[in-house]
């Protein structure tokens, strides 16, 4: 019997979705924020690029008037001769909250983070954001949409 409940729990929990939904998603804004070009202009226009091209494959339009911004963040530490790298996806959009109707606010409607230390620097940020973080995102919106 205990198996049995166990085997239940972990199945249950296997196929748990994240706090976020991406229901009726159709279009964002697309923005590589290097602000403090942590990563050179080529790794930046290429995963612009790649991003864009998998996003609207996957029928999300990546210009719009709205306020939905598709963010994808990168920090890096150097710690001695250590990169320590964070990345991260994120939608921010303007919300109504059901508690105010006159009141609208910013909020992140999906965030996804990765943290790694990285060999070779750009290889392991590109891998980390388009071939982790985006296919875990376009794989959510697929099974939602």
């Amino acid at each position: 019997m205990k198996k049995l409940i166990l085997f239940l729990l972990f199945t249950l929990y296997s196929f748990a979705v994240t706090p976020y939904s991406l229901e009726n998603l159709k279009e964002v804004n697309l923005k590589v924020l290097n602000k403090k070009n942590e990563i050179s202009e080529k790794l930046e226009k290429r995963l612009n690029e790649d991003i864009k091209v998998k996003l609207e494959k996957a029928g999300i339009k990546t210009k719009t008037e709205k306020y939905s911004n598709f963010l994808v963040k990168i920090k890096i530490n150097k710690i001695k001769d250590i990169n320590f790298v964070r990345t991260s996806i994120m939608i921010s959009e303007d919300v109504i909250p059901l508690r105010d109707k006159d009141v609208e606010a910013l909020a992140i409607t999906y965030k996804k983070d990765d943290s790694f230390e990285a060999e070779n620097l750009e290889k392991d940020i590109y891998e980390s954001i388009v071939d982790y973080l985006l296919e875990d995102f376009l794989e959510q919106y697929k099974d939602e949409n």
